[in-house]
């Protein structure tokens, strides 16, 4: 029986091995694989073999060379898709590749003004609950404030806690004739490959796709895939701050009645919801201001400011971004919920595929060099 042979300097999120005739993936055992920066190996491993018998899918395992369809072709090499490694199941909080659930921890000031906004909000909800309990405004007026804070929150925890479109190790660009040339941009910290209008984020150590900035309200990037609920956070929060701006005016100037007046503490709370509404009003307007320019023109924040740096940008040749491509294929309801959008071609929203799914989806004669 062949001994286990292991491809060396393969990315950790490919995790490619040979597996030895008559074996299963679970009884193979763990390995570390090195140089994350040397992505061409496995492409040119399959692309090589490609010219004598294309590579294929059978079930989970990639088969690479022999006559196709013998099992027991002797010159067949067969690697299996290892998702039995370490990184599989770890439910580590972080940014790197490895972890399961994405978090930002490299930046504590971040995470301090994440909280903020929290306390921000559930403030307001509370102010205002406390003035629908003493007779000062309609219940249902305090549960719809109340049920826009929610949105409010579930988008700042969807926006803080979803990949904003990481570039990983071995991604390969979308364009057939860009992975022939070999002429694509890398990214001088990852080692790896860099689509267009991404950027390295210092902060959260990641080349981001689609990166608009960083933003530590968020705690976190702001870019193709969590784009959505950034928007959804600025809008909700924009919606609850004029909302409870224009509950205060109408019950200062308009209302005479002697139940209208606060009194006590109240006085003190809603002075204080005052000037929180009048600043988020004010930054969340900027900011939606920001983002709708983006939109229309496919400019992110840091490649304006780049282009007005260097005086070219007049010379910009980018499309606006769709709206299906940020908010998903469907236009009803899930529009306005803080939920992943189905968007109609992921890997060109991010800019970016992966050399097993290239395989996957274009088939046997597909090559991904």
């Amino acid at each position: 029986m062949m001994n286990e042979e292991t491809i060396d300097r393969t990315p950790p999120s490919i995790s490619l091995r040979k597996r030895p005739r008559g074996t299963g993936p679970q009884s193979q055992a763990h390995s570390s694989w090195a140089a994350q920066d040397e992505n061409s190996e496995i492409i040119s491993l399959i692309t090589n073999s490609a010219e004598n018998s294309p590579p294929k899918w059978r079930g989970r395992s990639l088969i690479i060379g022999g006559g196709g369809g013998n099992n027991d072709d002797p010159d067949e090499r067969e690697y299996y898709y290892d998702d039995t490694n370490e990184y599989s199941f770890d439910c580590s909080f972080g940014t790197e590749e490895k972890d399961g659930i994405w978090m930002n921890r490299n930046d504590p000031p971040g995470t301090i003004l994440a909280a903020f906004v929290w306390v921000f909000i559930l403030y307001s909800a509370m102010t205002i609950s406390l003035l629908a309990q003493s007779k000062h405004l309609s219940s249902l007026l305090a549960y719809f404030y109340n049920t826009i804070c929610v949105l409010a929150l579930a988008s700042h925890a969807k926006t803080m806690f979803t990949d904003p479109g990481a570039v990983p190790q071995c991604a390969v660009p979308i364009d057939a004739v860009a992975r022939q040339m070999e002429t694509h941009s890398m990214c001088r910290i990852c080692k790896s490959f860099k689509p267009p209008c991404s950027h390295h984020c210092r902060i959260c150590n990641r080349c981001v796709s689609r990166m608009d900035h960083h933003c530590p309200w968020m705690n976190n990037c702001i870019g193709a895939t969590n784009l959505k609920s950034f928007i959804l956070f600025l809008g909700y929060t924009w919606i609850g701050s004029a909302l409870a701006l224009m509950i205060f005016g109408c019950n200062y100037f308009f209302c005479n009645k002697e139940s209208c007046e606060f009194t006590g503490v109240l006085v003190q709370l809603v002075r204080i919801m005052t000037v929180i509404c009048v600043a988020s009003i004010l930054f969340t307007s900027s900011m939606l201001m920001n983002v709708t320019y983006g939109l229309m023109t496919g400019i992110g924040t840091i490649d304006r400011l780049k282009k007005k740096a260097t005086n070219t940008t007049g010379n910009s040749a980018e499309e606006p971004i769709s709206l299906e491509d940020v908010f998903g294929m469907k236009r009803n309801i899930t529009w306005l919920l803080p939920i992943e959008p189905m968007l109609p071609d992921y890997d060109r929203v991010v800019g970016f595929s992966m050399p097993q799914r290239l395989l996957r989806e274009g088939g046997e004669n597909t090559s991904v060099c």
